[in-house]
């Protein structure tokens, strides 16, 4: 290795927060300055994720675990494990963040506001990096809000027009009621833990901890915990009842269509039932509620999508269906690698879709695709790439 694996953690996660805090100020040396730090930081930040890979991925039985003592008074650390579905999760962020601010660069050229759209664009990234790296629950669901936060302010990126300052705070309002489930999911499961364990608080938090001792927690515990996890996961992840949000979200900029609601943010609740199903998957009937979640979710926003005119609802709500097969593969026995696997494959081909159709929405001047049609000779790139995808 040329850097160590733990200076390789810290500084994925110290990049795109860097660059957040420094996009304001390196604005006052000109835009073009601005946007190609934000660039180059987006880069960095999936340099230092994508070295990780090998040694993630090749050979190693046990996951990288490093700790920094963030709050030495009341005893909480900032504790990360890095293990396959972390890394895999963190690869997409950055490697499709990246892609995106590239992207960003003509497409979103001569828009207000370009400052805090690469600022927030960065927060997210590093965001959804540390809510895949964390070990402590408490600290992942302050990255799980601040992705949240990201998503209702480039919902509403277009301040002026009233639809998407709605369609944020509808974004905002529906996730809510999965975040504050969560929320609640995780006291009961760390409560449950402290007394079934006799450890303290902060360690009855970490999530490596709580799967190699998830025998001697109450199954009653475990049960309120997995269905309030559950639930979180709905709000995020855009599941039925909790899907009504994501088409409506398509009033972003078609680049953070791209990067948050197609290729990582959507995904975080999957993610949160991934790493979780060592705790829940002996709870009765959880594992059927995810087929049951997944497979309703899978067809109903499959068949909404026949009837949609606009070009990104119709993409939106194949996101919906996608993220509904994953849900419904983790609910299956042997379905995990399967349904890890689709969540890293449907995030390249949904962001390379998204990313597609803005390059058509950008030429043609409209969404409705009742109003396209013989765009092939014309937009030869595009058409290939839409098709690859």
């Amino acid at each position: 290795m040329l850097l160590d694996n733990e200076l390789l953690v810290w500084l994925s996660l110290i990049f795109p927060f860097a660059g957040t805090a420094l996009v304001p100020i390196v604005a006052r040396l000109g835009q073009s300055v601005r946007t190609a730090f934000a660039v180059i930081i987006g880069f960095s930040t999936a340099g230092t994720v994508l070295l990780l890979l090998p040694e993630i991925w090749l050979g190693r039985t046990e996951g990288l675990a490093y700790t920094v003592s963030w709050a030495p008074s009341i005893g909480l650390v900032f504790s990360v494990y890095i293990d396959p579905l972390s890394v895999m999760m963190a690869a997409v962020a950055g490697g499709i963040g990246s892609l995106v601010l590239l992207y960003s660069v003509k497409y979103m050229a001569g828009q207000e506001g370009l400052t805090r759209y690469y600022a927030l664009v960065l927060l997210f990234i590093g965001s959804m990096i540390g809510l895949v790296f964390v070990d402590n629950l408490l600290v992942l669901y302050f990255f799980w809000e601040a992705v949240g936060l990201c998503s209702y302010a480039l919902i509403g990126f277009y301040t002026k027009d009233p639809k998407a300052a709605k369609a944020g705070i509808k974004a905002l309002v529906t996730t809510r009621v999965g975040d504050i489930a969560f929320l609640i999911g995780i006291f009961v499961l760390a409560s449950g833990a402290m007394t079934a364990l006799g450890i303290d608080f902060w360690q009855a938090l970490s999530i490596h901890s709580l799967i190699q001792n998830v025998s001697s927690i109450p199954m009653q515990t475990l049960s309120i915990a997995g269905f309030c996890f559950l639930v979180g996961a709905m709000g995020k992840s855009a599941q039925v009842p909790l899907h009504v949000w994501l088409p409506d979200a398509m009033e972003a900029p078609t680049t953070i269509s791209a990067l948050i609601h197609a290729a990582t943010m959507v995904n975080a609740g999957v993610y949160l039932l991934a790493r979780s199903l060592p705790l829940f998957s002996g709870v009765p009937y959880w594992m059927t509620a995810l087929m049951v979640v997944g497979g309703i979710t899978a067809f109903l926003a499959a068949t909404m999508a026949l009837v949609e005119h606009d070009l990104k609802r119709v993409l939106a709500y194949s996101t919906v269906s996608q993220l509904g097969y994953m849900v419904f593969g983790l609910g299956l026995v042997s379905g995990f690698t399967a349904a890890t696997f689709h969540l890293m494959s449907h995030a390249v081909f949904k962001a390379l879709l998204f990313l597609g159709a803005g390059a058509v929405i950008h030429s043609v001047g409209t969404r409705n695709m009742y109003q396209m049609g013989g765009l092939k000779k014309d937009m030869k790139l595009p058409y290939f790439m839409m098709l690859i995808g």
